[in-house]
């Protein structure tokens, strides 16, 4: 089982050391109310702390031999492997995860950190032909230097990595600002994940705070070059406006609005079994989780009573699930 007590502490600068704020954060199982650990937040000195080191470390970082920066992906993968069951708790008991939820959340950051660690290799440049006679053009694809990674609370493992491992593996440092409430899935977890796989000191740094302290220093300073944000549509809103007016590249991930369609020849059970799923998995906290179900009027009936059998079990199960 995880042992929550030992994440206390901010990942910066290639230490584990308290924040300075006055302020601190408890960390709860949202499924019992019951506090997993206690966190000094980090101030306004820590995130400068945290991009100084990233911006520092990453010059070394990119003139690493691209071999062995695969070779330190492809050795976090192998470690999120051995680890799977103390992540599987930390998610379930953290976020009020399902253990099928969480098993997808590993899976599709294994498969992340993977396809990141064959980046160094494809990194190639290009010779073109220039207009000007006796000349070329060369192109180069280089890091971009640093990156402030936010990302959010219901899918806190794996849509960090899906910043993390990519950013990482092309030779950027990091800074990632995982949702509160998530710290440990989100954030801290990924900082040890590749701390053990060998990452040099002080390249990805992971900071908790709140952000009525920090406002939108996190996202202004001056060092990241690239803002990574997965959240909601207003915040995200703000955010691309913040790095428009600040010349920052930004990538924006902010849900949608999601319709299932069922046809006239489905199969009906299925369909009102996978319509449950998609809405209802994980409360349908989940960007990708259905809004919609547009049904062909000649099965609609049927498809409907199945559905709301379905809906029915699916509450009956979380009643009746212990952690």
């Amino acid at each position: 089982m995880a042992t929550f007590s030992v994440w206390n502490k901010q990942f910066i600068a290639g230490e584990w050391r308290e924040g300075r704020s006055k302020d601190s954060y408890e960390d709860k199982n949202p499924y019992n109310d019951k506090t997993l650990v206690h966190i000094r937040l980090a101030n306004l000195d820590d995130i400068n702390d945290a991009y100084e080191s990233a911006k520092r470390v990453q010059k070394e970082w990119a003139q690493v031999n691209p071999y062995e920066r695969s070779r330190i992906m492809e050795r976090a993968a192998e470690l999120l492997s051995q680890r799977r069951q103390e992540l599987i708790d930390i998610i379930t008991t953290e976020t009020g995860s399902s253990v099928v939820k969480a098993n997808v959340e590993i899976d599709f950051a294994m498969a992340i950190i993977k396809e990141a660690a064959t980046f160094p290799i494809r990194m190639r440049g290009h010779i073109l032909p220039s207009l000007i006679p006796g000349k070329e053009n060369r192109i180069y694809r280089n890091p971009a230097g640093v990156v402030g990674v936010i990302s959010p609370f219901n899918f806190p493992f794996y849509l960090s990595m899906r910043s993390v491992a990519p950013a990482l593996a092309t030779g950027n440092g990091v800074v990632l600002k995982p949702d509160s409430q998530t710290m440990i899935a989100g954030g801290l977890y990924i900082g040890k994940l590749f701390e053990d796989a060998g990452i040099p000191k002080g390249l990805l740094n992971v900071v908790v705070f709140n952000t009525g302290e920090i406002g939108d220093a996190f996202v202004e300073h001056p060092i990241p070059r690239i803002i990574s944000f997965t959240g909601s549509t207003q915040v995200g809103r703000h955010i691309g406006e913040l790095c428009g007016r600040n010349l920052k590249r930004v990538a924006l991930e902010l849900g949608g609005n999601n319709a299932m369609i069922v046809l006239a020849d489905a199969d009906v059970e299925k369909a009102a079994g996978a319509a449950a799923f998609g809405k209802f998995m994980h409360a349908g906290q989940i960007c990708m989780a259905i809004n919609r179900v547009i049904v062909d009027q000649t099965i609609y009936e049927p498809f409907q009573k199945r559905k709301r059998s379905r809906a029915a079990i699916s509450q009956i199960l979380r009643r009746l699930s212990v952690r």
